[in-house]
C-alpha cells in the first residue's frame, strides 16, 4: 500500500519542520517498514512509503524527533498517488507553479535509491509522477512564470525598500535556494556578498553572476558582514542557527533579513531595526500567486486525475506473468503462421504438422527460459519496468509503453 506522511507549511511551523528534517538521515531505521523515500525541503518534510502498516512508522518518527504526528497529513492508496503527483506538479507548493520541488524530489529519489530503500513500487510511482509533472507544465500555464520562495523573498525586499539598484546584500549559502536569490538580486542590480562554508562552491556560483559585483568569503567571516548591510538572505543546511544575538550589533539603519532555511539559520531574536522574514512569513505573497493561477490550477488538477487513473491502469497491466503469457502467445502465433506457410509452399507435409509444432514449442520454451528467469529475479527491483517496457517495445506486444528515457536512477551520470 502506498502511504504518504506529510508535514508541510499548512500543518507544521518552521521549528517543527526543522526538527523533522533530520529524518532524511535515518533510512536504515525506515527501510525496515518497506520501501521509503524521505523528502525535506523548506516547505515540507514528507515520507513516502510502500508498506503494510502505518502506526509503527508514526511511532518511529516521534521516537527519532520528539515530534507528535497527530497534525501530519496522511494519504493512503489512490489518495497517496494523487498527492505525490500534485506535489511533483507544484500544485501543493506554497508558491504554486514553482519548479524547484521536482528537482528536490528527484534528488531525494536518487538518495533513496542509493540507500537501497526503493524497489519496484516507489520507483515506478516516482517515474510516472515525474512524467505527470512534465505533462502539467507542458499542457498548462501553471509554470509559465516560474516563482519560488527565494524569488518571493527578493520581491518582498523590493516592496520594503523600493528600487533595489545600488544596494548590496549578504547571501549566506551557495545551494539551490541561494542561487535563485542571487539570480533575482542580479536582475535588480544588487551587488552580492556571498558567504559559504566552502570557497569552491561559492566560486562556482559567482561565475554564474555576471551583471553585478560578487565578493565571496568563507562562513567564518559572517561576524564581519552581518552588521554592515541592510539586506541579508540566508539558506544553509546547518543543523542549528548560524546567526545568534551575540553576533548582532545595534545600527541606526533598518535591516531586513530573510531566513529561507529549514531548520532556521537565524535564532529567535527581537532587536530594534531588524525585520526577520522566515519562510512562513512569505505566505501572503504565495496566496496572491495562487489567486492569479486559479484557472490553470483547475486545468492542472484535471490532468493529474487522468495521470493517476493511467498509473493505476499501468499497474494492473505491468505484472510479469501477463507479459510472459503475451510473449508466448506471440511466439505461438508466429510459429503457426510460419508452419502454415511452409505447408502451403510444400516445404512441409501436412502429416508432419504436429511434430513440427511440438519441436517449435520446445525451442521457444528453451529460448524464453533465461528471459523468464531474469524477469522473475528482478520482479521487485526498480529496473523491472524498464525490462518489461523493453520487451513490449521489441516484440510490439502492445502500445502501453513506459518512456524509460527519463528514469532518474537509470540515467545517473
Amino acid at each position: 500500500m502506498y502511504i504518504v506522511i506529510s508535514f508541510n507549511y499548512r500543518n507544521s511551523d518552521v521549528v517543527t519542520r526543522g526538527k523533522l528534517s533530520v529524518l532524511e538521515n535515518y533510512y536504515e531505521e525506515f527501510k525496515k517498514f518497506g520501501e521509503v523515500i524521505i523528502v525535506a525541503t523548506c516547505n515540507r518534510v514528507e515520507l513516502l512509503f510502500f508498506a503494510e502498516l502505518l502506526n509503527p512508522i508514526l511511532t518511529k518518527i516521534t521516537e527519532l524527533t520528539g515530534v507528535q504526528t497527530d497534525k501530519a497529513d496522511i494519504h493512503k492508496g489512490k489518495d497517496a498517488i494523487g498527492h505525490i503527483f500534485k506535489v511533483l506538479s507544484s500544485l501543493d507548493s506554497m508558491v504554486v507553479g514553482e519548479t524547484q520541488i521536482t528537482g528536490q524530489y528527484k534528488s531525494a529519489f536518487l538518495k533513496a535509491y542509493e540507500e537501497g530503500a526503493v524497489r519496484k513500487n516507489l520507483s515506478r510511482l516516482m517515474h510516472h509522477g515525474f512524467k505527470c509533472a512534465k505533462r502539467v507544465r507542458k499542457e498548462t500555464e501553471i509554470s509559465s512564470k516560474p516563482v519560488s520562495v527565494a524569488s518571493i523573498a527578493v520581491r518582498k525586499a523590493k516592496e520594503v525598500l523600493g528600487n533595489l539598484g545600488g544596494y548590496s546584500a549578504v547571501v549566506v549559502g551557495a545551494g539551490d535556494t541561494s542561487r535563485i536569490v542571487c539570480k533575482h538580486l542580479e536582475k535588480h542590480g544588487v551587488n552580492i556578498i556571498l558567504l559559504n562554508r566552502t570557497y569552491e562552491r561559492a566560486t562556482a556560483l559567482k561565475e554564474e553572476i555576471t551583471q553585478v559585483n560578487v565578493d565571496i568569503h568563507t562562513l567564518d567571516k559572517l561576524d564581519r558582514f552581518v552588521n554592515q548591510y541592510r539586506l541579508l538572505f540566508t539558506a544553509t543546511s546547518a543543523d542549528e542557527p548560524i546567526i545568534n544575538s551575540k553576533m548582532i550589533e545595534q545600527r541606526e539603519f533598518r535591516r531586513h533579513w530573510f531566513d529561507l532555511a529549514i531548520p532556521s539559520d537565524i535564532c529567535e531574536i527581537e532587536i530594534e531595526n531588524i525585520d526577520i522574514y522566515r519562510v512562513d512569513d512569505l505566505k501572503d505573497v504565495a496566496d496572491e500567486n495562487i489567486k492569479k493561477r486559479e484557472a490553470e490550477v483547475e486545468k492542472a488538477l484535471k490532468l493529474i486525475d487522468i495521470c493517476v487513473d493511467e498509473y493505476i491502469e499501468f499497474i494492473k497491466t505491468s505484472e510479469i506473468n501477463p507479459i510472459l503469457k503475451e510473449l508466448r502467445q506471440k511466439a505461438e502465433e508466429i510459429s503457426k503462421e510460419v508452419i502454415e506457410t511452409s505447408i502451403k509452399k510444400k516445404y512441409l507435409k501436412e502429416e508432419d504438422r504436429k511434430k513440427v509444432e511440438k519441436i517449435v514449442h520446445v525451442a521457444f520454451k528453451k529460448f524464453l527460459h533465461n528471459p523468464t528467469i531474469t524477469l522473475k529475479q528482478n520482479a521487485n527491483e526498480p529496473q523491472i519496468d524498464i525490462l518489461l517496457s523493453s520487451i513490449r517495445k521489441l516484440f510490439k506486444i502492445d502500445e502501453n509503453l513506459l518512456d524509460i528515457n527519463r528514469c532518474e536512477y537509470h540515467n545517473k551520470g
